[in-house]
């Protein structure tokens, strides 16, 4: 029986996270761990690798570079660089006009964008789990996409989520992000949320932005969710590489720096 595309999205996750840990896996020990055939195991290392996550060797695959980006925990992420947030999300909320449909993926940064828009008379839709925890009695109108949820990254993924998506049209989407560069674009390290991060992308009418501190600039993560042309703006703030943002510019990306406004 054919699987769905959630289905491998989710095995293709798991085999990553055991690619981040191990940095190498055999076709026939990770066929007894999951249960799964030989034949799907080597399907998966093929598709990967086709992504360019991991090379394969004979027998086994190991993860591509030594040089991406270990998996950040929420809880921390929180905390870290907060200032810096609350100043990118009140530049970002500028962009937002009265009646707009507002996508927001998950992430501590958008959720400093919902802080600030929550009082527009908007419709928000995000996959971002902790939103109804920040929207209070605001005028917006909150629209959950629910789903699968992932306690890790406090979102939501999955073909229930898509399945919302695909029946919208936004006029802007803001994402937050793992990682950015020129050349590797937008990155994650959450395979699941790859694919909301594509959606809510192809379903924007209007202009697409990353809102990412200057930390988040010059890092790339195991999963990629959109090249850098992709994105109309990136909003960040001083403490970003120059020489990685001088590189977006002249990939035609907008950059605005928060903290010199």
């Amino acid at each position: 029986m054919k699987q769905s595309q959630a289905e491998v999205h989710k095995r293709h996750q798991r085999l990553m996270e055991l690619f981040n840990t191990h940095g190498s896996l055999q076709v026939s020990e990770t066929s007894t761990l999951l249960n799964m055939s030989e034949l799907t195991i080597r399907r998966d290392f093929d598709a990967l690798e086709n992504k360019g996550y991991i090379v394969r060797f004979h027998g086994g695959a190991k993860l591509a570079s030594p040089n991406i980006e270990a998996t950040p925990v929420f809880e921390n992420k929180g905390t870290m660089n907060q200032i810096q947030k609350q100043k990118i999300a009140q530049v970002v909320s500028q962009y937002i006009q009265p009646k707009d449909t507002v996508f927001l993926n998950a992430g501590t940064t958008t959720l400093e964008v919902i802080k600030c828009i929550r009082d527009m008379d908007i419709t928000i839709i995000t996959s971002n789990a902790l939103a109804c925890t920040v929207i209070g009695d605001g005028a917006a109108t909150l629209i959950s996409t629910g789903g699968e949820y992932n306690n890790h990254n406090k979102s939501y993924t999955g073909a229930l989520a898509t399945n919302l998506i695909n029946k919208v049209f936004a006029s802007i989407c803001i994402l937050g992000v793992n990682g950015i560069t020129h050349s590797d674009g937008i990155t994650t390290s959450a395979y699941l949320e790859t694919m909301i991060n594509e959606e809510l992308l192809k379903r924007c009418k209007g202009k697409k932005i990353v809102a990412a501190d200057g930390s988040k600039v010059g890092r790339t993560f195991c999963f990629t969710s959109a090249a850098i042309t992709d994105i109309d703006i990136l909003v960040t703030d001083s403490s970003a590489d120059s020489e990685e943002l001088k590189k977006m510019r002249e990939k035609g990306v907008q950059i605005v720096m928060a903290d010199m406004i």
